[in-house]
């Protein structure tokens, strides 16, 4: 496994999914990984923007149902499904020397 950038400043928390994060927290793309039913999804995807290392946000949750999300990546701001959101794995974005304090 790869050692962490120290150097960056900014370093990732580990990952879970875009459809699971908390409005208005930065977040970075750790990967894209599309279900076996719909593997276009990941071009796609990848496609619009949702890139490694590229920052994103939840904005806001549909209702009722929380469906479809507004997600913000780099500067463009889009609609994505649930099941499309999922298919993204973000990791929380932490500056340098908090990692391991507790807020």
């Amino acid at each position: 496994m790869k050692s962490p950038d120290r150097s960056s400043p900014n370093r990732a928390m580990p990952a879970a999914t875009l459809d699971q994060a908390s409005i208005g927290h930065a977040l970075t793309v750790h990967d894209v990984q599309a279900p076996h039913a719909a593997p276009e999804w990941a071009r796609w995807l990848e496609e619009i923007g949702f890139i490694v290392g590229e920052q994103v946000m939840l904005m806001a949750r549909g209702l009722p149902g929380g469906d479809p999300l507004v997600v913000r990546v780099g500067q463009s701001t889009f609609a994505l499904r649930r099941a499309e959101a999922a298919c993204v794995r973000v990791a929380a974005v932490t500056p340098v020397g908090l990692e391991g304090s507790r807020v």
